[in-house]
């Protein structure tokens, strides 16, 4: 992972909890897209690196708030 800005997002997050939290993730990559089978849906969210967590965590889409270009 480029540790440079131009590959730096911060996204605005809502966990299953209902908590909100930001991070910094690098460029969010489609191809690390998963599904749910137990939903029946193909592309419920991406993986991305988190520099706050120095590893690669998932994000699913319905709980992205905002993400922004760092």
């Amino acid at each position: 992972m480029e540790n440079n800005t131009e590959n730096r997002f911060l996204i605005v997050y809502r966990n299953k909890n209902n908590v909100v939290k930001t991070y910094e993730i690098g460029r969010p990559d489609l191809n690390e897209s998963f599904g749910n089978r137990a939903q029946n849906r193909g592309n419920t969210g991406f993986r991305a690196y988190c520099f706050g967590r120095k590893a690669f965590r998932s994000f699913r889409h319905e709980g992205i708030v905002a993400l922004t270009k760092v």
